[in-house]
C-alpha cells in the first residue's frame, strides 16, 4: 500500500485528490466536505503516512454505517450533492489510474487493489445514495469529455443496476424493500424524471454522429440500456423512446455495436411486449438489411466487408438476431405476418444460420423455428413456408431438410380444422419434393438425408389424417410412383420406387397393423420389383433397347435394383410382422404370389461397385432382412399347407453352387427350426436329404451351420437323425 501510495504521488492531480480527500474527511467539518473539488494547483503530498491514511479514510468513511449516520441529519439534501461529487471524483481517479497504468509501472497486484478498493467505495456511496441523486451524477459523467469516463460510469451503473435486479428477486425482498439499503426498490417521482433522463442521455450517446467512431462508448450505452430494461421492467414508458433509437443502429456495419443493438432490441421488447409494435417494421427491416449487405455470397463489395470483418463479430451478431426474432416470435407471433416470409427465408435459406459451423447459433436457430411453429398460427405461417420450397432447392440439401424439419413441427401444431384445409396442399408439395431422387438437382448433394425429412413431414402428416382422408392421398402417391418418368431420363421410374418404397416403410413403422391393409394394393409392385423384370422395366416400355443403369447381368443386379430390392423387402417384413388383423392379408393366395419373388433374392448377387457407393445397404444387411423376412412369413402365416412349400423352395436354394446363397438357405431353416419348434418336424422327411449334402459340403461354414440344424433336430425329435442321413 505504501509502494502504491508513493507511486501515486508522481501524479499532481492524484496526489491532490488524496490531499484534498485526506483533509476533507478527516476535519469532519460538514461544509469542507460537501465542497470536494479538485483545484488546479495543490502542494504535493509525499509523505507516506499521509497517503495510507487518506485511503483507510476513504475506505471507512464510505462504510454504510457513517453515511447513514451523516444522511440522518437535517441537511440530507446538501449531503446526497456531496455524496454524488465523491463518486464522480472516485470514478476520474479510476479512470485516471488505469489510463496512466503503463506510465505509472507499479505492480498488476497492487493497481488491482486500488481498482477493488475504488469500485466498493462506490458501491458503499451508492448504497445510501437516493436513486435521483445517482441518476444525476452518471448524467455529469455521461458529459464528461473523456468518453473513457463516461464508459466506466456505464459500467458501474450496470453493476448497480444488476444487484437491484438480484434485490428485488430474492426471497427477502419485502424485508430489504424497507430497508434504507436498497433505496432503488422505493423510486419515488422525483426519481423516476431523472431515470427517464439519464435514459435519454444514454440515447444521447447512440444518435450523437460526434460518437460515430467510439465504438466502446456507444456499446457500453446500448448495454447499459438492455441492463436497465431487465431491472427495471416498470418503467416501460421511457423505454418506448429508447427502443426507436436502438432500433436505428441495429442496421450499423459496425456488427460490435449492431450486435449490442440487437440484445438490447429483444430486453426492449420483452418488457414493451404489444407497446412495441410501432417499432417493429423498422426492427424487421433493419435487422434483414445487414445479412443482406454483409453476408451475401453474390455481392463483391459484401464479400470484401465479411472479410474484414472478425468471425466472432459475425457470430455475435448472428446469435443477437437470432435472440431478438425469438423475443419477437415469441412476444409478437401474431402480429408478424407481413414479416413472415422474410422470416423463413432467414431461418431456411441463409447460409450463416443453416451451415452449423457454430454449435451456439445453430442450436438457437433450431430454437427459433420450433418457437416459430409453435406461437404462429398455422394459416399464417405455413403459405410462407411452402413458397420457400424452389428457393431452397437452389440453395441446397440443407436449407430443403431444415424447411420440411419446420413443415414437420407445424404439421405436429396443426388442429383438425388446419389438417382439413391444408392437408392436400402439404401432401402434394412432399409428393413434389419426393423427387428430388429421379430429378437429381446439381444444388443438392445428399439426396438420402433430404428424402428423410420430406418423408418424416409426411409421415407426421398421416399421423393427423382419418382413413377417408388418407387413402386418396395414397394412391395418388402409387399412381406417381409407377407412372413414366419420362423418355429423357433412364430408369427414372426405380428412383421414383426407391423414393416411394422408402415412404411406405416409414409408413408401416408408423401405423404398424394399420397399414396393413394397404398392402393389398402394392402386391404387384412388390412382386414385380423383387423379379428380374422389375430390371428391364424402363426398356419394356421403350422401342429400343438401352443398355442403362437398371440393367441385369447374370444374375449380378444394378445399384438403384440392390437398394430397391432391399427396401421392398423391408416393407414386406414389416408388413408380416404387423398382420395381426382378423382380416389377414397374408391368406393362401397374397402366400403363393410373394413366395417365389421373395425366395428369389437369394440368388441375386450383390452389385460389384457397392462398396464403393455411399449409403447402401451391405450385403449383411440385406441378408440379415432376407432371412428374418421370409422367417416370418412363415410364421405370420401360421399354416402347414403354406409351410411346406415355403421350405422346399429354400431347402432348393441349398444346392445353389453360390457360397451365399447356401448359407442364406440354411440360415432361413435354422429361423424356421427355431421358430416353428415341434410344427417343423412334419418337414423331416423331406429336410434330411439336403442336410445330409450339406454336412458333406467343401466350406466349412456351411458344415458347421448343417450340424447346429441337425443337433436343434435331433433335441425336438428325441431320437437320433444320423440313421436317416
Amino acid at each position: 500500500m505504501l509502494h502504491l501510495c508513493r507511486t501515486l504521488g508522481e501524479d499532481k492531480s492524484l496526489a491532490s485528490f488524496l490531499a484534498m480527500l485526506f483533509h476533507s474527511l478527516v476535519s469532519r467539518e460538514q461544509t469542507t466536505f460537501l465542497d470536494i473539488s479538485v483545484p488546479d494547483e495543490l502542494t504535493f503530498y509525499t509523505r507516506e503516512w499521509e497517503y495510507k491514511l487518506a485511503l483507510q479514510v476513504c475506505e471507512q468513511y464510505t462504510n454504510p454505517e457513517f453515511l447513514f449516520k451523516m444522511e440522518s441529519g437535517k441537511d440530507a439534501d446538501v449531503i446526497q450533492k456531496g455524496l454524488g461529487k465523491l463518486m464522480e471524483q472516485i470514478v476520474f481517479l479510476l479512470q485516471l489510474v488505469f489510463s496512466k497504468k503503463k506510465q505509472m509501472k507499479f505492480p498488476v497486484i497492487l493497481r488491482k487493489e486500488l481498482k477493488e478498493t475504488m469500485r466498493a467505495a462506490v458501491r458503499n456511496i451508492t448504497l445510501v445514495m437516493i436513486p435521483s441523486s445517482y441518476f444525476r451524477s452518471i448524467i455529469k459523467l455521461l458529459h464528461h469529455a473523456d468518453k473513457d469516463v463516461g464508459d466506466k460510469a456505464l459500467g458501474l451503473l450496470c453493476e448497480t443496476a444488476r444487484n437491484h435486479e438480484v434485490s428485488s428477486k430474492s426471497k427477502e425482498s419485502k424485508t430489504r424493500s424497507s430497508n434504507p439499503c436498497f433505496p432503488w426498490l422505493n423510486m419515488n417521482e422525483s426519481d423516476q424524471k431523472s431515470f427517464d433522463k439519464m435514459c435519454l442521455e444514454i440515447v444521447r450517446v447512440l444518435d450523437d454522429p460526434a460518437e460515430g467512431s467510439n465504438t466502446s462508448f456507444k456499446v457500453a450505452a446500448v448495454s447499459a440500456l438492455e441492463v436497465l430494461a431487465n431491472s427495471f421492467p416498470s418503467n416501460n414508458s421511457i423505454f418506448v423512446l429508447c427502443l426507436r433509437s436502438v432500433a436505428k443502429c441495429i442496421s450499423l456495419c459496425n456488427l460490435a455495436v449492431a450486435s449490442s443493438c440487437l440484445r438490447t432490441t429483444a430486453a426492449l421488447i420483452n418488457v414493451l411486449g404489444p407497446k412495441a409494435l410501432a417499432e417493429i417494421p423498422h426492427i424487421m427491416e433493419n435487422m434483414m438489411k445487414l445479412p443482406s449487405e454483409l453476408f451475401s455470397n453474390s455481392d463483391i463489395k459484401a464479400q470484401k466487408s465479411m472479410e474484414l470483418i472478425p468471425s466472432v463479430s459475425k457470430d455475435s451478431y448472428l446469435l443477437s438476431a437470432l435472440i431478438t426474432l425469438e423475443v419477437v416470435v415469441d412476444k409478437l407471433g401474431g402480429f408478424l405476418n407481413p414479416y413472415l416470409p422474410n422470416i423463413i427465408d432467414l431461418l431456411v435459406l441463409h447460409p450463416e444460420y443453416i451451415s452449423g459451423m457454430d454449435a451456439k447459433v445453430e442450436s438457437r436457430a433450431n430454437g427459433l423455428r420450433k418457437l416459430l411453429a409453435e406461437r404462429i398460427p398455422v394459416r399464417l405461417a405455413l403459405p410462407p413456408l411452402l413458397k420457400v420450397y424452389p428457393a431452397s432447392i437452389n440453395a441446397g440439401d440443407k436449407s430443403l431438410e431444415i424447411m420440411f424439419d419446420m413443415l414437420a413441427t407445424l404439421i405436429g401444431t396443426m388442429d383438425r380444422s388446419s389438417v382439413v384445409a391444408f392437408h392436400r396442399k402439404i401432401f402434394d408439395l412432399c409428393l413434389l419434393a419426393l423427387d428430388i431422387r429421379h430429378q437429381s438437382p446439381v444444388s443438392v448433394h445428399d439426396i438420402d438425408a433430404v428424402e428423410k425429412s420430406v418423408i418424416h413431414a409426411m409421415v407426421a402428416l398421416t399421423m393427423k389424417l382419418t382413413e377417408s382422408m388418407f387413402k386418396p392421398l395414397f394412391i395418388k402417391s402409387i399412381e406417381w410412383a409407377e407412372s413414366d418418368a419420362g423418355e429423357a431420363a433412364p430408369g427414372g421410374s426405380t428412383d421414383r420406387a426407391i423414393s416411394f418404397y422408402g415412404m411406405v416403410n416409414k409408413l408401416a413403422e408408423s401405423h404398424r397393423s394399420l397399414f396393413v391393409p394397404y398392402f393389398k394394393d402394392l402386391l404387384g409392385s412388390c412382386v414385380h420389383y423383387l423379379s428380374n423384370a422389375g430390371d428391364i422395366l424402363s426398356r419394356k416400355k421403350k422401342k429400343a433397347k438401352i443398355q442403362d443403369d437398371d440393367s441385369t447381368k447374370g444374375g449380378m443386379v444394378s445399384i438403384k435394383s440392390w437398394r430397391l430390392r432391399k427396401l421392398v423387402l423391408s416393407c414386406l417384413h414389416k408388413c408380416f410382422l404387423y398382420d395381426t388383423g382378423s382380416s389377414k392379408f397374408l391368406d393362401s393366395s397374397n402366400f403363393q404370389m410373394l413366395l417365389k419373388p421373395i425366395v428369389s433374392q437369394l440368388v441375386i448377387e450383390p452389385p460389384a461397385s457397392l462398396d464403393d457407393t455411399p449409403n447402401m445397404p451391405s450385403v449383411k444387411e440385406v441378408d440379415d432382412l432376407l432371412v428374418v423376412c421370409v422367417g416370418h412369413m412363415a410364421v405370420t402365416a401360421g399354416n402347414d399347407l403354406l409351410w411346406k412349400p415355403l421350405n422346399h423352395e429354400v431347402l432348393m436354394q441349398s444346392r445353389s453352387e453360390k457360397l451365399r446363397t447356401r448359407m442364406l438357405a440354411l440360415r432361413i431353416i435354422k429361423y424356421l427350426v427355431e421358430n416353428l419348434k415341434e410344427e417343423y418336424l412334419v418337414f423331416l422327411a423331406e429336410t434330411i436329404p439336403f442336410l445330409g449334402e450339406l454336412l458333406e459340403d467343401v466350406e466349412p461354414c456351411v458344415q458347421d451351420l448343417a450340424q447346429e440344424i441337425l443337433k436343434e433336430l435331433e433335441s425336438m425329435s428325441g431320437e437320433s437323425l444320423r440313421q436317416y442321413l
